[in-house]
């Protein structure tokens, strides 16, 4: 059976925390040097987390979203998200997240993405010198935008999708793929793509797409993230075949459409 430490310093070997970008906060959340057995892959930390991890009898929680970015000056059980850290830590939970250095790795959700809709020739889609590389962009076998569409909502968790410039009959070569929030690469993506898949696109990021002819597909953040543990578990699975690794069922998109 290995242990906290020993797990997190295999992690930061296939996916290192230096290649994070500068805000984030990704790496030991609540380092406790636990026995592990049991491990929950989960996107985000959560009263509902918690309880699914005490259920599971898990002792440690690799998330996708670190529990803070900023972090903390000090903990008081009266504040959130103060109040769930001491009950994780009062659980002898241990918990380790992999964000942005997950999203530029060929182990992340943009990848997972990527091997959905079978994208082949695949590089950056931000290949500045200095700059993080966020999405992937590449080729796939010509397809139309609505039989591309149709793909990605039978394999992605449960979202409220999207699209922008939209023709459904419209075929589709070349794809541009940035999971979590990515309205910012409108424009990267527009250069070298017919269609962008990504989430959380805002009105004016929408505008621009339409301007420079670009379509893009928006699954949602919860969408384009949800799966961001299947590259990285069976790398894990290899390593530490002792232990159980389990996906969190409970989460779920928090909106919803109303009709």
């Amino acid at each position: 059976m290995a242990k906290y430490f020993e797990i997190v310093k295999f992690l930061k070997t296939v996916v290192p925390e230096n290649i994070q970008d500068s805000w984030d906060n990704s790496g030991v959340q609540i380092g406790i040097d636990v026995e592990v057995s049991r491990v929950l892959f989960a996107l985000s930390l959560s009263s509902a987390i918690l309880k699914e991890a005490k259920e599971k009898k898990v002792d440690m929680i690799i998330s996708h979203h670190p529990i803070t970015i900023s972090g903390f000056k000090n903990l008081s059980e009266s504040r959130y998200p103060d109040k769930l850290i001491i009950e994780f830590i009062k659980e002898g939970i241990a918990v380790y997240s992999l964000h942005t250095n997950l999203d530029v790795s060929p182990l992340g959700p943009s990848a997972v993405i990527g091997e959905i809709v079978g994208l082949k020739q695949v590089s950056s889609l931000l290949d500045e010198e200095g700059v993080v590389p966020y999405g992937v962009v590449g080729k796939i076998e010509p397809i139309t935008q609505k039989a591309l569409f149709d793909m990605l909502v039978s394999y992605l968790p449960a979202d409220v999708f999207r699209v922008v410039n939209f023709s459904a009959d419209k075929m589709v070569e070349k794809v541009s793929i940035c999971s979590g929030s990515g309205g910012s690469l409108i424009a990267q993506a527009a250069k070298k793509s017919d269609v962008y898949i990504t989430g959380d696109v805002k009105y004016h990021d929408a505008e621009l797409a339409v301007e420079l002819g670009l379509t893009v597909f928006d699954m949602g953040h919860f969408g384009t993230e949800k799966l961001f543990s299947v590259k990285l578990e069976k790398v894990l699975k290899e390593r530490f075949p002792e232990i159980t690794f389990l996906r969190a069922e409970t989460e779920k998109s928090p909106f919803e459409v109303v009709l």
